[in-house]
């Protein structure tokens, strides 16, 4: 870890292959592989690489997938800024083990902290794919999903003062937000200007209000974190397109990747997130009382103590996740036609379920 230089998609070769897969490959070396882009590469380059070995044995992985920065300068300036990629890196070498949610196996990290260069070899999991932000997804995944949140709040639940070493994991207090008001300001001029199109004026609003009153919905968050709820890890990005759904019988129902925004914060942030953005409306407001149950009967059968009202109080804060996701990440990756359209609903469907469950009225 930053004692030699990092590995990047164009350097790999298949002696770092193997060294990198020797835990898993029980002596045998990679012979040759072929390379090949995954997504769009906004935030992170995806590559995956097939195999050849030097003996045939079915137990070898086939392919591994592996996590480089982005090829976008602005991306990866924006990443050195905000510190993404040093919390995913973060994740998988520091936090991975005390979870139980089910996230990717990882044979090698590099990082070097100076450059912020990092790598990820993970197994590929091919037999999954990606969720799709801007269709939506059905209640049944919906329910898998929030399941899957129950497996990183719960085992961190009141426990983050554990891991106060960990520089990288960002922890609520004064100062960071104050360091969020004053990015929030910076950027959303430019998300009002680029959507102004695209979203009507009551929804735009929505995010005008959410940034000049930034600093009161935090207070409300460190109440109900401190007062009746708790701290614990969260993902920060919970939303379709950082899962990966099984599409065949062996392979895991929910995968939950890029762990860029990992921090402390309140568990039902999560759960709101996911729910404001993932699910179309009418279905969010059929359900999403019954989702919230689920989920804190899952944390009191994980051992915390959390009662229904409490979750649900939470969960009402946290449905101003996903539009200040929307505006922040909007404004520092590289723009393309897809990413303007999730960004849109990522703003749009939350704002509709805040003005459902009255959260605009308490800030």
């Amino acid at each position: 870890m930053g004692d030699q230089a990092v590995i990047n998609a164009s350097t790999v070769d298949a002696a770092w292959l193997t060294e990198a897969l020797a835990a898993a490959s029980n002596g045998a070396r990679v012979t040759g592989f072929t390379a090949a882009s995954i997504g769009t590469g906004q935030v992170g380059e995806n590559v995956r690489f097939e195999l050849a070995w030097d003996r045939d044995d079915p137990a070898l992985p086939a392919s591994v997938v592996a996590k480089f920065p982005s090829a976008s300068d602005i991306s990866r300036e924006a990443a050195k800024l905000t510190g993404t990629y040093v919390r995913e890196v973060g994740f998988y070498r520091d936090l991975r083990d005390h979870v139980t949610m089910t996230v990717p196996d990882v044979h090698r990290v590099e990082w070097d902290p100076d450059t912020h260069e990092f790598a990820l070899l993970m197994n590929d999991l091919c037999d999954s794919e990606q969720g799709d932000q801007i269709a939506g997804c059905a209640v049944e995944v919906a329910e898998t999903v929030i399941d899957e949140a129950v497996g990183l709040h719960a085992p961190t639940w009141g426990r983050t003062d554990e891991w106060r070493s960990f520089d990288w994991l960002g922890y609520p207090d004064a100062e960071r937000t104050m360091q969020m008001t004053g990015l929030l300001q910076m950027l959303l001029p430019g998300f009002l200007d680029r959507f102004a199109e695209r979203m009507s004026a009551d929804d735009l609003d929505v995010g005008r209000l959410l940034v000049e009153r930034y600093g009161r919905w935090s207070e409300l968050v460190t109440e109900w974190a401190e007062g009746p709820g708790e701290w614990c890890v969260t993902h920060g990005d919970y939303r379709l397109d950082n899962l990966l759904l099984g599409r065949a019988a062996h392979a895991p129902t929910v995968t939950v990747v890029d762990w860029q925004t990992v921090a402390v914060g309140i568990g039902p942030a999560d759960v709101a997130y996911f729910t404001g953005a993932g699910l179309l409306a009418d279905e969010r407001r059929a359900h999403e009382g019954r989702l919230v149950e689920r989920y804190a009967a899952g944390l009191r059968n994980a051992g915390v103590e959390a009662d229904d009202d409490t979750i649900w109080d939470g969960y009402v804060l946290g449905t101003a996740s996903g539009y200040l996701m929307a505006v922040i990440a909007s404004q520092i990756v590289e723009q393309t036609e897809r990413g303007d359209a999730m960004f849109t609903a990522m703003a749009e469907r939350p704002a509709e379920q805040m003005r459902d469950l009255g959260l605009l009225d308490r800030l």
